[in-house]
């Protein structure tokens, strides 16, 4: 009895066991509810990302390297920003110097008329001697109107001609011409005029001949005589550029009045052309 009544319970909890496994399996399954998707419009890329399915995208394969190349330099000058140009500073022409100072030398061409030569005969025929001048020049003054004075060594003289026989006189002179001086054209190509009193000094003096085909000379005696002449002086010239200063061409005359030891009155009388140059002495 005992053993049926075991038996009999075994049956019935394996009958129940098998009978909630089949209400299970034949049950529905209850649904979940599914809240519906928000709807957006600010993008549609977040309803595209909600349905695609992401996959693992292979690593990136790094870029070869590449060789950089760098411009070549601008040059200062086409910078595009403008260039600050500092102001320009325009200085006033400095006052052209009124003092000038130079040289001038050159050939002189001269002769001396008034003298008595009736004691040598008839036929003498006067002709002119060559020497030399030199010496220095002042000039103070504007550019258009100065005055220049001039201390020169010069040799003025005379030639009597008798045939094949002749005298010759030189005398070695230091004149003071005082001018007075106008020039005009442009600053670097000017022409001038000149003309004023002079004095002279008859240093010494010197006598050559040739008479018969015998030829001398000796030195003129100057005791008693008066060295100091007195005259006039003018001429015209050409003012060139050249440097801190100006090359000058002129061609002057000189005329002096003058006696000599028997009271005669004499005129010498001297073509000079000489080249000179003038300094000016601060301010160009």
């Amino acid at each position: 009895m005992k053993k049926s009544v075991i038996y009999f319970i075994s049956i019935m909890t394996a009958t129940l066991v098998n009978s909630a496994n089949l209400q299970a399996q034949t049950k529905p399954a209850a649904r979940k509810s599914v809240a519906p998707a928000a709807r957006t419009t600010t993008s549609p890329a977040k309803k595209v990302a909600s349905s695609v399915t992401y996959t693992q995208r292979p690593a990136a394969t790094p870029a070869p390297a590449m060789a950089i190349v760098q411009p070549a330099a601008t040059p200062v000058s086409k910078v595009s920003h403008p260039q600050q140009i500092p102001p320009r500073v325009v200085h006033a022409p400095a006052a052209e110097s009124r003092f000038r100072i130079g040289f001038r030398a050159g050939v002189n061409s001269s002769k001396i008329t008034g003298m008595d030569v009736s004691a040598l005969g008839s036929g003498v025929q006067f002709a002119r001697v060559t020497g030399f001048h030199t010496g220095v020049m002042f000039n103070i003054g504007g550019p258009s109107f100065s005055i220049q004075p001039e201390i020169l060594y010069s040799q003025y003289g005379t030639r009597l001609n008798l045939g094949s026989d002749y005298i010759q006189l030189k005398y070695s002179l230091l004149e003071v011409p005082l001018l007075l001086k106008a020039s005009f054209g442009q600053p670097n190509l000017r022409f001038f005029v000149n003309a004023g009193p002079m004095a002279t000094y008859t240093m010494n003096g010197t006598a050559s001949f040739m008479e018969s085909g015998q030829s001398g000379s000796q030195e003129i005696d100057l005791t008693g005589t008066g060295r100091f002449s007195f005259g006039a002086t003018g001429g015209a010239g050409v003012s060139m550029q050249a440097g801190p200063g100006a090359v000058q061409l002129e061609a002057r005359y000189n005329y002096l009045f003058s006696t000599n030891e028997n009271g005669d009155k004499l005129n010498p009388q001297n073509l000079m052309v000489s080249v000179g140059y003038l300094i000016p002495l601060g301010g160009r």
